[in-house]
């Protein structure tokens, strides 16, 4: 299905106040599309429209709680106000609670399925009609974890795993009935982002993504490749891969390894204190930006996504060798 071309598309992009989502909304504006940023924080917003500015692209931000639909119809009607058009619509808000199954609070359970599933779910249900017109796409920043649950991460990996059978089933109904919107879900390993300096926890220490952690920038790329091409489902990072792979392969040797690793793997190991101010139900106060605390230990790239974005690269010069030989023997 061809796509309009990124630098003439109009893309939305929840969460995009920081992290993933603010260098989503960077690569989008750099390749030249007009970019509506949503989030609810207003301090983060405001950089981020700073950010496409200085890209030479147009921002217009938009204060938005994706867990109310109908905040998410609005996002979707300043969009068409301001642009004309919506070609791409990435839903990529999310917050999570570090804590184990059997403790978690219903209220904290529910908010995390509020923002990262139906939050989702709310942002296709109100984008549809205006993606329809345009031919677009809906890109969800899902997760690897969305196909395996990991300890202190029930809510988010349930959260996830919802959402990405939802859209398994959206994408079939596109399909059946000639609905002309692609249906995109990518899922990202570990992202150096700020999001684990806001997270709620209760361990006592700083969370941290589990290693190999990237930088959000080439993760952005992938995404935003998927805005011109969209992909049934793409993982991102090579520790994404080989966590799908693992299991797909054996779920019971990834219970083992979990069981050994599953805990220390998701912090630094520093003190800090259960109920440090967090962003579960409300945005904190500051920008800050798309990169975390991890710089020094993160990848600024990742060969593997680049290879299987451009895997029609690779099978062509893989068929051009043999006739290259034959030229050769003549």
């Amino acid at each position: 299905m061809r796509k309009t071309p990124l630098e003439q598309q109009v893309a939305v992009v929840t969460g995009a106040s920081a992290g993933l989502g603010r260098a989503v909304a960077r690569r989008a504006a750099r390749g030249g599309a007009k970019v509506v940023v949503c989030a609810r924080g207003s301090d983060g917003l405001d950089g981020a429209v700073a950010d496409v500015a200085a890209l030479g692209s147009e921002a217009h931000a938009v204060v938005a709680d994706v867990a109310v639909l109908d905040d998410c119809h609005r996002v979707v009607e300043e969009a068409l106000d301001r642009f004309g058009r919506i070609d791409t619509f990435c839903a990529n808000a999310m917050v999570t609670v570090y804590r184990e199954a059997r403790e978690l609070d219903p209220e904290e359970l529910r908010r995390v399925l509020d923002v990262n599933f139906l939050g989702a779910v709310n942002c296709y249900w109100a984008s549809l009609p205006a993606l329809t017109d345009s031919r677009g796409t809906f890109v969800h920043v899902n997760s690897a974890l969305a196909y395996r649950g990991i300890p202190l991460q029930a809510a988010y990996c349930s959260s996830k795993a919802a959402a990405r059978t939802f859209f398994e089933t959206a994408r079939v109904e596109h399909a059946k009935h000639g609905i002309p919107v692609g249906v995109s879900l990518v899922l990202p390993g570990a992202i150096n982002t700020p999001q684990f300096d806001v997270v709620r926890q209760y361990v006592g220490r700083q969370p941290q993504p589990v290693p190999p952690i990237y930088q959000p920038e080439p993760f952005a790329d992938a995404v935003v490749h998927c805005f011109e091409h969209p992909a049934r489902e793409l993982p991102i990072g090579w520790g994404a891969q080989k966590l799908l792979w693992g299991q797909k392969l054996s779920p019971r040797a990834g219970d083992l390894v979990l069981r050994r690793t599953g805990w220390d793997a998701q912090d630094t190991g520093e003190p800090k204190p259960v109920g440090s101010p967090d962003n579960l139900f409300e945005p904190l106060p500051g920008d800050r930006g798309a990169h975390g605390r991890f710089d020094g230990r993160s990848r600024r790239s990742t060969l593997w996504t680049s290879l299987r974005l451009r895997r029609w690269l690779v099978g062509t010069a893989a068929a051009a060798v043999p006739a290259a030989r034959a030229l050769v023997r003549r």
